[in-house]
């Protein structure tokens, strides 16, 4: 990557990842958590399940956890262990700038060893774009709640300290991406079944 590009990058996380008090770290540990997000999807099932039907959803949901799914493992499996760049929690200078998020005393988070791309970004825009592309002509504001929570969860991952803005950047967009691909196939099989 080029030097100066680096060094911004660095200087935004620094900026994000220093803004800390106890109230933020908690809620940004909340916010990056998987389960806390559970009652979430399930609102977002039932608001597509009554913009169409149980069978409409039922397809969906099985369209979303395989794009979900692909994404994921693309974004941990494939881009980490092929591009193997060091997450700023691990950077031997950086690492020691950062604060991080303390689980247990002296027991402090910094997630894996490979950051790029932010697995979390991915899966969050993935489901944020997977649902936009189902719900966006009903209801009105979904977008903007949508790519807001997307954006919250992968800040989150900026704060504690885990990722560098191109990790979330680059999950943005490999998640949408994927996304879009998944909703595309979902629209020709659905047009099959009418």
């Amino acid at each position: 990557m080029i030097e100066w590009l680096k060094e911004i990058e660095q200087v935004v996380l620094l900026a994000i990842n220093g803004a800390h008090t106890p109230f933020l770290d908690e809620f940004m540990w909340l916010v990056s958590g998987k389960f806390i997000w559970f009652p979430f999807y399930l609102l977002l099932f039932v608001l597509v399940y009554r913009k169409y039907s149980l069978k409409h959803a039922i397809w969906f949901t099985v369209f979303g956890l395989a794009a979900v799914g692909i994404a994921d493992f693309t974004a941990n499996f494939g881009f980490k262990h092929t591009i193997m760049r060091y997450r700023p929690s691990h950077h031997l200078t950086l690492g020691e700038q950062l604060r991080f998020y303390e689980m247990k005393p002296n027991e402090f988070y910094k997630g894996g060893q490979y950051g790029f791309i932010s697995g979390h970004a991915t899966n969050s825009f993935a489901i944020a774009v997977m649902f936009i592309q189902q719900l966006k002509s009903k209801y009105k504001y979904i977008s903007v709640v949508l790519i807001f929570w997307a954006i919250l969860v992968s800040y989150s991952r900026m704060y504690l300290g885990v990722h560098y803005p191109s990790d979330i950047i680059g999950g943005a967009i490999w998640g949408s991406s994927i996304a879009l691909l998944f909703h595309w196939f979902y629209k020709k099989k659905i047009r099959n079944n009418n």
